[in-house]
C-alpha cells in the first residue's frame, strides 16, 4: 500500500549558486529558512502522494524533497500504491468535479471503495509516521487517508491541493462537500491560488504556487544541436545520418488510426517550419480537440481568403487586408503538434486513454490537407527521454500553446516561459496567473471555442517583431515568482508555524 521513493540528488545548493541566473535565487532561500528549520527540531516531514511518475506533482516532489534534506529537514517520499481501479476512478470523479466538470451524482459503492482504501493505506502509514513527524499530503487521492492517520497519531498535518476552479458551481459545491469531513482534521491546507480556497479554509489556508527545478531534464540549457539531437534520438526529425535512437521513441497517429514513427509519413519539419507545440497529459480539460479546431479553421481561412483573393484579380479581400505576406506564408507553413504521455504510464489518471481517443476521432475526420499539417505525438515512455523530449520540443517551437479549458496552475506554460518560449495560453487559473495578455505571452479569450483560439493564434503568428519582448519577460517572471527555491521558502515557513 505505501511505497517510499529513493530521491537521487543530482545539484547540490552550491552548484545551483553559481550559476548567474540563479544565485540570487539560492542565496535568498538559504537565509530566509533558518529559523524554520530549527523549529522542525529533527521531525521528519512525510510527503505522501497518489504516484512517482506522470503528472506536475510527482515531477516537482524529487527536487522538493532533496532541497528540503541539503537545508537539515529530514523528508520521506511515499506513494499509495493501490491496486484498485474503481478508487483511481473515483477520486478522478472528484478531480473534474472540482474543476466544475462531470456528474455531480457520486455513487455510494465508489465512496465505499474510496474510504475503505483509505483505511487500509492509513493503518500502513500509521506503522511508519511517529507522533512527532509532519505529515504532508497531496490531492484528494490520500486525502481520506492522511485524515486518518492524523486523526490516528495527532501528528501535526498539512494538505496540498494542486486543483480547483475560480468558478463555484453545484459540481465543485458537491466535491467539497463530499471532501470537507476528511480536510477539517488538518492543522493547514495549501493551494495553489487564492482563488481556489473554499470559503471554509480561507482562514487556515497558505498559498504556494508550484516551480520547475531549472536543472532538471525537463528544463536545463540545452545547445542547439543537444536539442536537435534529442529531436533526432525521439525519431521526431530524420536527419538522413546515424542516430542512436530511444529505445523506445516518439510515436506519430497515422491516417489508418495506428501509431508509428513521428517521421512517417515524413518528417513533420520542427527545425524549419512555424511550429504551435501543445505537450500535456491526455485530458478533455487540457483544451486539445478546440486548439485542433481552431488551428484548422485559421488554415481553412487563410487559404480561401487566398483563393477568394486571386479569384478577384488581387482585390483587397477583408480577411487577407490585415496580413503581411510574411504573416500569410507563417499559416501556410505552419505545422501543430499535439504532444502528451503513453496513458499507460500516468497510474493515476484512468481517462487519459479516452481522452486520447476522442482526440485521434477529431484528428481523422480532418480533410487530408490540413490533417497533414497536425501530428498528434505519444511521447517515449522512459520518464527520462520524454522530460529531454520536452525540453527540446519547446526550445524549438515557434510558438508554445496552452488551450486548457481548466487548469490547476500549468507548469507547462512555467517550463515553457523558463525557456523563453513565444506563449499563447488560455485565461483560466494558473495560466491567467502567469501570463500577462501582451506582456509576456498572449491570453485565449474562450479556449473552448475554436474561432477565439484561430484568432488569436493568427495574433500571435502575425507578431514576430514582439517576441522578443514576450519571450524576455517570460523568463523574468519565472525567475522572479516560479523556481524551486521560492516553494522551498514558502513551504518551510508554512511547516514552522504548523510545529509551533
Amino acid at each position: 500500500m505505501i511505497q517510499l521513493i529513493d530521491i537521487e540528488v543530482e545539484h547540490t545548493i552550491e552548484e545551483y549558486a553559481t550559476d548567474t541566473v540563479l544565485r540570487d535565487s539560492v542565496r535568498a532561500m538559504q537565509n530566509t529558512v533558518t529559523d524554520d528549520v530549527a523549529a522542525l527540531d529533527g521531525r521528519t516531514v512525510w510527503m505522501v502522494n497518489s504516484t512517482a511518475s506522470g503528472g506536475g506533482v510527482a515531477e516537482m516532489m524529487p527536487k522538493l524533497v532533496g532541497l528540503l534534506r541539503a537545508l537539515g529537514v529530514e523528508t520521506q517520499w511515499a506513494v499509495i500504491d493501490v491496486d484498485e481501479p474503481v478508487f483511481f476512478e473515483f477520486t478522478k470523479e472528484i478531480h473534474n468535479l472540482l474543476h466544475g466538470a462531470g456528474d455531480p451524482e457520486l455513487v455510494d459503492h465508489e465512496r465505499s471503495v474510496y474510504e475503505a482504501t483509505s483505511r487500509s493505506v492509513a493503518d500502513e502509514l500509521e506503522d511508519r509516521i511517529d507522533p512527532d513527524d509532519v505529515l504532508v499530503v497531496h490531492d484528494p487521492q490520500p486525502l481520506a487517508a492522511g485524515a486518518m492517520v492524523a486523526d490516528g497519531l495527532d501528528v501535526p498535518a498539512v494538505w496540498r491541493c494542486h486543483i480547483g476552479s475560480e468558478e463555484r458551481s453545484e459540481k465543485s459545491r458537491t466535491a467539497w462537500e463530499f471532501l470537507r469531513p476528511w480536510i477539517v482534521d488538518y492543522d493547514r491546507t495549501v493551494f495553489t491560488l487564492p482563488a481556489y480556497v473554499p470559503a471554509f479554509l480561507e482562514t487556515e489556508a497558505d498559498i504556494i504556487p508550484p516551480a520547475i527545478d531549472p536543472f532538471s531534464a525537463k528544463n536545463r540549457r540545452l545547445k542547439p544541436q543537444e536539442a536537435a539531437t534529442v529531436l533526432a534520438r525521439a525519431d521526431l526529425i530524420d536527419t538522413g545520418h546515424p542516430v542512436e535512437r530511444f529505445d523506445q521513441p516518439a510515436r506519430r497517429l497515422q491516417a489508418d488510426g495506428t501509431f508509428a514513427s513521428a517521421t512517417d509519413p515524413e518528417d513533420i519539419g520542427l527545425l524549419f517550419r512555424p511550429t504551435i507545440c501543445q505537450i500535456s497529459r491526455w485530458d478533455g480539460l487540457k483544451g486539445f480537440v478546440p486548439l485542433l479546431r481552431g488551428f484548422a479553421e485559421l488554415k481553412r481561412d487563410a487559404r480561401s481568403a487566398v483563393d477568394a483573393s486571386a479569384a478577384t484579380n488581387g482585390g483587397d479581400d477583408s480577411a487577407e487586408a490585415g496580413r503581411s505576406d510574411a504573416h500569410r506564408r507563417r499559416i501556410d507553413d505552419a505545422r501543430l503538434l499535439l504532444v502528451g504521455p503513453d496513458p499507460s504510464s500516468v497510474a493515476d489518471d484512468p481517462e487519459g486513454r479516452e481522452a486520447l481517443e476522442n482526440l485521434e476521432e477529431e484528428w481523422l475526420a480532418l480533410d487530408p490537407e490540413i490533417r497533414s499539417d497536425i501530428a498528434v505525438v505519444v511521447m517515449p515512455p522512459d520518464q527520462h527521454d520524454s522530460a529531454l523530449v520536452i525540453n527540446a520540443l519547446q526550445r524549438c517551437s515557434s510558438v508554445v500553446a496552452q488551450n486548457s479549458l481548466q487548469e490547476g496552475f500549468g507548469l507547462t506554460v512555467t517550463e515553457a516561459m523558463w525557456k523563453r518560449a513565444v506563449l499563447m495560453g488560455s485565461d483560466t487559473g494558473g495560466i491567467g496567473a502567469q501570463i500577462t495578455d501582451g506582456k509576456n505571452g498572449r491570453l485565449v479569450p474562450d479556449s473552448s471555442d475554436p474561432a477565439s483560439v484561430a484568432h488569436t493564434l493568427d495574433d500571435v503568428l502575425g507578431s514576430p517583431e514582439r517576441w522578443d519582448d514576450w519571450s524576455y519577460n517570460a523568463q523574468r517572471h519565472v525567475t522572479d515568482n516560479y523556481l524551486v527555491f521560492e516553494q522551498v521558502t514558502r513551504w518551510l515557513d508554512t511547516l514552522g508555524e504548523v510545529v509551533e
